[in-house]
């Protein structure tokens, strides 16, 4: 089924106008699928709307959006808003079933790492830190400007318990890089979620934000990215979802990375 994303934003913008904020998981998906997908900007715009939204840039960069969290066993909750795709506008997806996918021959859906973004806004309610980057497919450049020009802000990501970044391609996959993290981290990881870790390859911004504490990057179900076949299956972003959610609700601890 192709579903007229327009028609959904404009009734969702009225039902805003009128007082009702509250968007099903599924509402909230689509509607960061539906973002251009060329630039990282209608993203920031999403979340600078929240309270005490910062908004970091370098060189005329626009490097990230930080919402402090308001608990003080916060967590970090990270995702990268830019895609490696060009398609500007409205961009078609069709939905079939628990699939998203494009409509379009050459261009896949954004859902690395939109699909993460959107977690971070279903989770912007639970009191923990949302931080959302641009960069991440060239080289994490956003993430490299917060640790080379932006210190105050990368010490005070260093300053929470830990950190779970949302993008990682299939469904219970988590992945820690080259970060030395310690065994009492992967033993949690792996007790509240049922994740597994198959392999360290490849790169994410953890492995640039953290210096001083552990990190994980956990699936949130695409399949196929950076590809014209990249597509997303909808059950198994919202276990994540709704796996991550259980956990942040307990009492945070903190884990420091090795020595």
């Amino acid at each position: 089924m192709e579903f007229d994303y327009n028609i959904t934003l404009y009734f969702a913008l009225i039902n805003n106008k009128k007082g009702y904020t509250h968007m099903t998981n599924r509402e909230i998906l689509e509607t960061f699928l539906n973002y251009d997908m060329s630039s990282a900007g209608e993203i920031f715009d999403k979340f600078m709307t929240l309270d005490n939204a910062r908004y970091y840039e370098y060189d005329d960069y626009p490097d990230c959006v930080y919402v402090p969290g308001t608990r003080k066993d916060r967590v970090l909750l990270a995702a990268h808003a830019d895609t490696v795709f060009c398609f500007r506008g409205r961009h078609k997806i069709i939905h079939e079933g628990d699939i998203y996918r494009s409509g379009e021959y050459d261009e896949g859906i954004g859902a690395d790492d939109r699909a993460g973004c959107a977690i971070l806004w279903a989770l912007r309610d639970t009191g923990h830190s949302l931080l959302v980057t641009n960069g991440e497919e060239i080289d994490c450049i956003g993430a490299n400007d917060i640790k080379d020009f932006h210190r105050e802000l990368f010490d005070e990501l260093n300053s929470h318990q830990y950190v779970l970044e949302f993008d990682r391609r299939g469904a219970k996959d988590y992945k820690f890089y080259d970060i030395p993290v310690t065994r009492e981290f992967r033993q949690f990881i792996e007790s509240n979620t049922g994740y597994v870790n198959p392999e360290n390859f490849s790169s994410t911004d953890i492995r640039v934000l953290c210096e001083k504490i552990c990190g994980a990057n956990l699936s949130v179900g695409y399949y196929y990215e950076h590809t014209g076949a990249e597509h997303l299956k909808f059950s198994e972003w919202q276990n994540t979802l709704n796996t991550a959610r259980k956990l942040l609700e307990q009492e945070q601890k903190r884990f420091p990375v090795r020595n």
